[in-house]
């Protein structure tokens, strides 16, 4: 584990979890007493790549769709794809 803190604000807390060697991290979130709704909550993880369209490109020869539209901010692009159990 890199780091772990509570948030008064939310009253959860995250973790920052990394393996050793490794470049990538991952981040759990949990919020006490906030309900989960399926699309915008505790349900996704996320993958930075180099280029999206490219990245989609190969999913899409491999069968996987994106299941929403790419949605942009200014720093990033995503959309959201389903695993292999459809999740």
């Amino acid at each position: 584990m890199v780091s772990r803190l509570k948030v008064q604000e939310t009253r959860g807390e995250f973790a920052v979890v990394r393996c050793e060697g490794c470049d990538h991290y991952l981040e759990l979130n949990w919020y006490e007493e906030q309900e989960y709704r399926s699309g915008d909550q505790l349900d996704h993880i996320a993958f930075e790549v180099d280029d999206l369209n490219l990245a989609l490109a190969e999913l899409a020869e491999k069968g996987v769709k994106p299941v929403s539209y790419t949605r942009e901010s200014a720093r990033s692009r995503w959309t959201y794809i389903t695993d292999p159990n459809g999740i």
